[in-house]
């Protein structure tokens, strides 16, 4: 089989890194075991309150929460966010052994990077699954770990019709079946796929993408990966959940001073945080290596790609709490906003809810009735946030040299700009 030979500089690197993390143990294992067996602290936080997706700073009603209801309430947050991580992270296992066997001779150097990453996405999931099941118990409830995660293009605003077509069971139907015929003739038959993808909605593309970057790789002879540029297609794509997992995890417990965090749960953040960062060094640097040494018509198709994916990432990105929740009223669904409805609804399960019932759909209705003014207001950590991501964002943008369409993204334009260009983070500001 023919491999694709890249500069070893950045596989001394990686080795490099995983080396020093792993001189010590960095396995989530029992710091989840630990968790599992202490169940929810009443008193210690989960997270930062400000990183949680709901209305924290405005809500009269849960600003009237407890201290061992909020502990309940980031408990439940902590859960549910890393559930979302651990079923991006399944995708993230099958991509990475395909790809390794398909571009890189068995056991090099190169192979083995993506495999010590696969290697710690099975403790992660294990790690998040057992937690998840620690917080439904403390709570009372049962609830399925089954997610949509960041593959399946639910980062974007997805229309409901949309959402209610996702599934996570693979199906090989007559759609898949087409877009693999056309795989395997190779680069030349790339912009047909363009063309389709034209032709079709975003939940079709998605469903195509992800089915590219997963099975279809492990089913096509390795040269025909290449030939595709299949492998930078994944890890570029994987660098974009890379941003979207740091922006979120940097923050979780920001501000240790001044709250009082559990301190196991913080453990796992920071645990996790230092094996992520590698995989975004990963995710970019041989992604971009692998993208240069792809054939043209294959760079134009992964610009094709990155560039849906990057557009619909801003657009659903750079959107404040109160016009998520007018997105969501329209029928479209925002995933963060999504995860931080449903940590409520476990919370209220709770018995230390009992005092505080409250009907959901009411509640919502009087955040939506809120002041006009507040619709485009912004906290700390959101800008925090909405930084970081411009920053990475403008990183990918420049190396593609992909130019966004400001007529797409509208304010959402103007926003990842201002946040590319702020310089000093203040309480609450008013974004455009």
């Amino acid at each position: 089989m023919n491999i694709i030979e890249i500069n070893n500089r950045i596989t001394r690197i990686q080795n490099r890194l995983f080396e020093q993390a792993h001189t010590q143990s960095l396995e989530l294992k029992p710091v989840a075991i630990a968790l599992n067996k202490q169940g929810i602290k009443a008193g210690k936080l989960y997270c930062n309150p400000g990183m949680i997706p709901l209305p924290m700073l405005f809500s009269e009603y849960l600003r009237s929460l407890n201290t061992s209801q909020k502990s309940i309430l980031s408990a439940a947050f902590f859960a549910n966010f890393y559930k979302y991580i651990a079923n991006s992270e399944s995708q993230a296992i099958v991509s990475n052994m395909n790809v390794s066997d398909k571009l890189f001779a068995p056991y090099s150097d190169e192979y083995m990077v993506l495999h010590q990453e696969t290697n710690e996405e099975l403790d992660h999931i294990w790690s998040f699954r057992t937690i998840h099941k620690m917080v439904c118990r403390e709570i009372g409830i049962q609830d399925s770990f089954d997610e949509p995660g960041f593959f399946y293009g639910s980062f974007r605003p997805v229309p409901q019709s949309d959402w209610e077509n996702l599934n996570t069971s693979f199906t090989f139907d007559v759609d898949l079946s087409k877009t693999l015929s056309h795989l395997k003739k190779g680069k030349t038959f790339l912009n047909q796929l363009i063309e389709q993808m034209e032709l079709q909605g975003r939940n079709w593309l998605y469903r195509t993408l992800r089915f590219m970057i997963g099975d279809a790789i492990r089913m096509l002879p390795a040269e025909i990966v290449q030939e595709n540029g299949l492998g930078s297609l994944w890890l570029l794509y994987r660098y974009m959940a890379n941003i979207e997992l740091k922006q979120a995890e940097s923050y979780l417990f920001d501000d240790p001073e001044n709250f009082d965090y559990d301190p196991l749960a913080f453990e796992l953040n920071q645990a996790h945080i230092t094996d992520e960062a590698r995989h975004y060094t990963t995710s970019f640097d041989l992604g971009f290596e692998l993208y240069q040494k792809a054939p043209p018509e294959a760079q134009d198709f992964i610009r094709y790609a990155m560039q849906k994916i990057v557009e619909d990432y801003i657009n659903a990105s750079f959107t404040t709490y109160l016009e998520k929740l007018d997105l969501n009223n329209q029928g479209i669904v925002l995933t963060d906003t999504r995860l931080g409805i449903n940590s409520l609804c476990m919370s209220l399960q709770h018995p230390e809810f009992v005092n505080k019932p409250v009907e959901m759909n009411e509640l919502i209705h009087s955040w939506r009735d809120m002041s006009l003014s507040w619709r485009k207001i912004i906290g700390p950590l959101e800008q925090k946030s909405w930084r970081y991501r411009a920053q990475q964002i403008a990183r990918l943008l420049q190396a593609l040299e992909l130019e966004l369409s400001q007529e797409f993204l509208g304010n959402r334009y103007n926003r990842y700009q201002d946040a590319l260009g702020t310089k000093e983070i203040q309480r609450l500001i008013e974004v455009a």
